[in-house]
């Protein structure tokens, strides 16, 4: 068999003493001298020389360079060692023990924390106003939000906060830059100033409004989202700040997002808003990573003040979990955990996306199991949980009594111990029934 010639160009090398490329001793890829120092061709003959002695590398009188150097026996091994040390691979049982038992919302089933997501809808279909009314929700709740906006005037966004029934003594945690002029996100300086932003703020979410007037490669072009994404999200992803940039569909609308379909690689979630009547709204998901949470929100826009209701229904086999669940013995207000222990000690395999849905049902409707046994529930169609507006969660809005000889709210479901028909709200999310 014919040696391969570089195998052969390798092995004369080694016996006149000079080191091939690719050896452990010339990890950068260069000829070096057996001591280590890296070897000249001399002019006339041709011949290679000892850069350190000037000699032959057969007769090189170099002492060996120490131990670890580049060049050196052993100093590729070391090097590529000190470059791996400054990696921290997962700590699989810290991972284990801070788990959470549940899904950590920032906005359920709209943010998951720590997540990116991505809502498009129509020019005009409301996603600058719907986003302005989440960041102030969760301002209330005590969170500091980041919004980059380069579509809307001060005038406007103060018009529409004002429309709220917000002031600005309580918008001190809304920290709006309305065309600041950042450097474009698809570049390491726009990320460097993003993150600077979000850090120094303390920021839960970073809200970029909108996505394509922040970059400055072509929209068409996947690299631009490949840059954004590497940039800026990745940044903020890693430090667990929750980011949701909005976009324009294209002219297609039922085929997602303007521009390169790499805008759909960078995301956990993807939401899309659809105006279903003059005051009638819907997001629907098109794209997730966990799977947690509803696929679909309703939201009911409503004024005096200016808010939108949003109501999230959960259908399917999480009625049939929740029966299991009770013939099992397991405490409503147990966590997904003590649900699972049950469930797979009697055999019984759910998703967890659907175990967290069940769950989160229970906990909104104490009391909807009343009667029910065996592994067929007849669960109530329970009053859909507003997430903003009125009784909320985190921030409740005040409710408003009805009008004098209106009748009273009827109840969707026939249980009134969840269900105040005064007000027309789910008692089971308020917060002194939350905490009893």
């Amino acid at each position: 068999m014919t040696p391969d010639p570089r195998q052969r160009a390798a092995e004369l090398a080694r016996q006149a003493g000079v080191t091939a490329p690719g050896d452990s001793a010339g990890d950068d890829g260069a000829p070096r001298c057996r001591c280590g120092h890296p070897v000249d061709k001399r002019a006339g003959d041709g011949l290679v020389t000892c850069r350190g002695c000037g000699h032959l590398p057969a007769a090189c009188s170099c002492p060996p360079l120490p131990a670890g150097a580049p060049g050196s026996p052993g100093g590729g091994e070391a090097r590529l060692a000190k470059i791996a040390a400054a990696y921290a691979p997962v700590d699989w049982r810290a991972a284990w023990k801070t788990q959470p038992e549940a899904v950590e919302w920032l906005l359920e089933p709209l943010l998951e924390e720590g997540t990116v997501n991505a809502l498009f809808g129509k020019p005009g279909a409301g996603k600058s106003l719907i986003t302005l009314e989440i960041a102030l929700h969760l301002v209330r709740a005590g969170h500091v939000i980041v919004y980059i906006d380069q579509e809307n005037r001060i005038t406007d966004l103060v018009e529409r906060l004002q429309a709220f029934g917000a002031g600005p003594d309580e918008l001190d945690r809304l920290r709006m830059y309305s065309f600041a002029g950042l450097p474009p996100l698809d570049t390491t300086a726009g990320g460097v100033h993003l993150l600077a932003l979000a850090v120094t703020a303390g920021a839960a979410l970073v809200v970029i409004d909108t996505t394509s007037r922040m970059v400055q490669g072509k929209e068409n072009d996947a690299d631009t989202f490949l840059a954004l994404y590497r940039c800026s999200l990745v940044p903020l992803k890693a430090r667990g700040i929750t980011v949701l940039r909005l976009d324009h569909p294209g002219k297609d609308e039922s085929r997602g997002q303007r521009g390169s379909s790499a805008k759909e690689g960078d995301v956990d979630t993807i939401w899309r808003l659809v105006q279903a009547g003059p005051a009638a709204f819907r997001l629907e998901r098109e794209k997730t990573r966990s799977g947690h949470g509803e696929a679909t929100v309703e939201l009911h826009r409503r004024f005096g003040p200016l808010r939108h209701e949003w109501a999230a229904r959960t259908k399917g086999p999480e009625t049939k979990i929740i029966g299991q669940l009770e013939a099992l013995g397991v405490p409503p207000g147990a966590g997904r955990p003590a649900a699972r222990k049950a469930l797979d000690a009697a055999g019984i395999k759910v998703s967890n996306a659907q175990l967290e849905a069940a769950i989160r049902l229970r906990k909104n409707c104490p009391g909807q199991l009343a009667g029910s046994s065996g592994s067929r529930a007849e669960v109530p169609d329970c009053p859909p949980v507003p997430l903003i507006g009125t009784g909320s969660r985190a921030a409740p809005a005040p409710a408003s009594a009805p009008e004098r000889g209106q009748k009273p709210a009827e109840p969707p479901c026939q249980h009134p111990g969840c269900w105040d028909a005064l007000y027309g709200y789910c008692l089971a999310d308020t917060p002194e029934r939350t905490a009893s």
